[in-house]
């Protein structure tokens, strides 16, 4: 069995066997992972902790704090049931499952939104960062603007070919930066 963790929109955990879904928790609010993580694994995993092979997270893009908190229980479950954990790209969850041109978006809040284009179900570019309005049309693409991933589309990318990566997708610098100079003290 897989477990699967997304929180680069809501809180979504799955866990999967054989490409079906056993157990599922989903929590749309953006802005409650930490709250909702801990409980939400207790009761997915329920008895089936010893069955479990391998943990994938999503790796964005997605908010940085919604990310890292997504990624640090992933990690921590595959350390605590003694299993492997890789990484996705969150829009492969999406992504993979479509035929053709497919263009996937999604919100990355400050009127912002992530991207990345399909062809047949493999990502040929992408993700990259667009202002909302500004998002490139691409010809004889179909538009997804994906306002949900569900783990559990995690592991049909895993299962496509994707996941290779551990390391989060932020595609913008960091807001908090280091000091220009350190600060004097005087007594």
């Amino acid at each position: 069995m897989i477990l699967a963790i997304d929180t680069s929109l809501g809180t979504s955990i799955a866990l999967v066997d054989a490409g079906r879904v056993v157990a599922a928790h989903d929590e749309h609010d953006t802005r409650r992972h930490a709250e909702v993580l801990d409980v939400a694994l207790a009761v997915v995993l329920g008895d089936h902790r010893d069955a479990v092979t391998q943990v994938v997270a999503g790796l964005g893009p997605g908010a940085f704090t919604g990310l890292r908190i997504g990624i640090v229980a992933a990690r921590t479950a595959a350390l605590g049931l003694g299993v492997p954990w890789v990484g996705v790209c969150s829009h492969d969850a999406v992504g993979v499952a479509e035929p053709g041109l497919v263009q996937v978006t999604t919100d990355v809040r400050r009127r912002e939104r992530a991207w990345s284009l399909y062809r047949g179900g493999a990502r040929v570019q992408g993700p990259a960062l667009a202002p909302a309005a500004a998002v490139p049309v691409i010809d004889g693409a179909r538009r997804v603007d994906a306002d949900w991933i569900g783990a559990a589309g995690l592991v049909a990318a895993l299962a496509a070919g994707a996941g290779s990566s551990r390391e989060a997708i932020y595609l913008r610098e960091a807001d908090a930066v280091p000091s220009a100079a350190p600060k004097r003290v005087t007594s």
